[in-house]
């Protein structure tokens, strides 16, 4: 006898709230019918993902900051010049992994990633399909926080269809993933296992700091080195296990 999965999960360590993603089937990538549509988002493909927790917004810097109390961790001051409320920012790929380690999480894969930005209609936004002028974003067009982060929980009106929030906008957010460029075509034929060791990692969402609506549809991907950045910041998930 199994016992019954909650759909809504509090993580006892940093406190991060989550919901339940039921997995299984869905269309990932990018066919085209999208003009804005690149070659790395092709080809559009049916995926498979086991059931899996997705934190309901991103890292904040209040989090981060009782991770470094706690561990001593050794970072840049940088990521503490926000409110605490603000997501943490200035976070390199292992920042972001080590963080996860201590609080019992790991990062979400790419097609994780995905399916909550987009859904199970594979949504061009995670609101749906039209960019109504940026408006449930945090970008650089509208003057926010004097062009900088806006809180975590901003921007109800953009959340997606699993819950999360600002899965557009506000911070790129890293991906447990290494880079492929080609690594949808692989996953068209069915082989879904991860892309192997590369010099860049997957960044997904788009960022307060780029004004391009293109980057800030849920199919984008973009390469980027295990480096920090003013404008990078990353959410958590957490495997189930039956």
């Amino acid at each position: 006898m199994t016992s019954k999965i909650p759909c809504y999960y509090i993580n006892p360590k940093d406190g991060a709230e989550m919901v339940l993603v039921p997995g299984g089937w869905f269309r990932m990538g990018s066919d085209d019918s999208d003009p804005e549509a690149e070659n790395r988002e092709k080809p559009c493909h049916l995926h498979w993902l086991d059931p899996f927790y997705i934190s309901i917004t991103s890292v904040t810097v209040g989090q981060f900051k009782q991770f470094v109390k706690e561990t001593g961790y050794a970072n840049d001051k940088d990521w503490d010049t926000d409110p605490p409320e603000h997501p943490v920012k200035h976070i390199n790929w292992h920042d972001a992994k080590d963080y996860c380690e201590w609080a019992g999480l790991r990062l979400p894969t790419e097609a994780e990633w995905e399916l909550c930005a987009r859904g199970y209609e594979a949504l061009k936004y995670p609101w749906g399909n039209e960019w109504e002028d940026g408006n449930r974003v945090c970008w650089d067009k509208p003057v926010e926080s004097e062009g900088n982060t806006v809180p975590v929980f901003d921007h109800p009106e953009g959340v997606s269809s699993m819950g999360t929030f600002q899965q557009s906008g506000n911070v790129w957010e890293w991906c447990k993933d290494n880079w492929d460029e080609d690594v949808y075509k692989r996953y068209a034929e069915g082989d879904f296992d991860p892309p192997a060791k590369s010099d860049f990692r997957v960044l997904r969402g788009g960022s307060w700091s780029f004004n391009s609506p293109r980057l800030f549809r849920g199919a984008f991907r973009y390469d980027y080195p295990e480096f920090r950045s003013l404008n990078i910041g990353f959410r958590s998930a957490r495997t189930i296990t039956f």
